[in-house]
């Protein structure tokens, strides 16, 4: 009898495991290629917009752009290597599995810091004091990129040394063999910056921006280029609403029952779910370029309609 169970349980999970893999899988393709291909179209048409370089807000998007890029060929193509393919390089190379995560999560904070920043430029930005919007200026950003990105690296730092290829079992892990620092970054990293901290920036300056937009008063007084500019910094705070909340309510599911007993049915299922949502999650680093090369063609047009009407001016002064 017991047997018998046994198999239908097997049995039910194997077709769990069918039934979740296609789905993440062509969602992982659609995701990367996607994502691939926008990022290199947007850091293309960063380079050709000059007037779009030179402001705050663009600045965080263009090397916003080269750390998705990253994220996604790192992070998303083993990713899918691994559920797909069950070719997983942090299994077989102890290089490969202490430098994997350590370095996609120097990425993503970075991307997550960028983002929040980004948010509070497009306030400062869309406000209707001249004196307000003076406060950003493009050097300033440059000094706040820079402080990121070399925090970020130094605090993943320990990502590096306690993240480690072990045998448990009889079955090779690439896992956090510090208990202290994996729960560390799972209730100050995942619950704490990338959660509460975030979404509460993005969330706030985003709704503060909104504000801004639609007195009468920011509409006459900014131009068609800066309005642009702001919208398209509003994207990204509702891609990362959309695809962070379902990571989120899954890590604190997965955070309150690590302790309750669980069948193996019940274990397959969640590590199923947890898969597919690691591969939804790098939905940001995808959907924002599909919704920012459309805008940049815009902005890209506002540009040259810029430039050709100031030659023409000055032509016609000197005729």
């Amino acid at each position: 009898m017991s047997s018998n169970n046994n198999s239908s349980i097997s049995l039910a999970i194997n077709q769990l495991q069918s039934a979740f893999r296609y789905p993440s899988l062509i969602l992982g393709f659609v995701l990367l290629i996607g994502g691939v291909l926008g990022n290199i179209l947007n850091i293309i048409l960063f380079i050709k917009v000059p007037n779009y370089k030179n402001n705050a807000c663009s600045l965080y998007m263009f090397v916003r752009t080269f750390l998705d890029l990253y994220t996604l060929l790192a992070g998303l193509t083993t990713r899918i290597l691994a559920t797909g393919f069950q070719i997983d390089f942090t299994l077989i190379n102890q290089v490969w599995c202490k430098t994997r995560f350590g370095s996609t999560e120097i990425n993503i904070q970075s991307t997550y810091t960028l983002i929040c920043l980004q948010a509070i430029d497009a306030f400062i930005c869309s406000s209707s004091s001249a004196v307000v919007r003076q406060k950003s200026n493009i050097r300033t950003a440059r000094y706040l990129i820079t402080v990121a990105l070399c925090f970020w690296s130094i605090h993943e730092i320990p990502y590096f040394i306690f993240q480690d290829l072990i045998i448990v079992g009889g079955t090779p892990m690439c896992i956090t063999t510090n208990t202290i620092y994996a729960q560390y970054r799972s209730y100050v990293v995942f619950l704490g910056f990338n959660t509460a901290i975030l979404i509460t920036v993005i969330s706030i300056f985003g709704f503060l921006t909104v504000q801004h937009m639609k007195t009468i008063a920011v509409t006459r007084t900014l131009s068609s280029l800066t309005k642009q500019t702001i919208s398209m910094a509003l994207f990204p705070i509702i891609a990362v609403l959309v695809f962070n909340a379902p990571y989120t309510a899954w890590s604190i599911y997965s955070l309150i029952t690590a302790n309750v007993a669980k069948d193996m049915y019940r274990r397959a299922v969640e590590q199923l779910i947890t898969s597919f949502i690691a591969t939804y999650g790098f939905g940001p680093y995808a959907v924002i370029v599909f919704l920012l090369s459309k805008q940049i063609f815009v902005l890209l047009f506002y540009s040259r309609v810029h430039f050709i009407a100031i030659v023409y001016q000055k032509d016609f002064e000197i005729n």
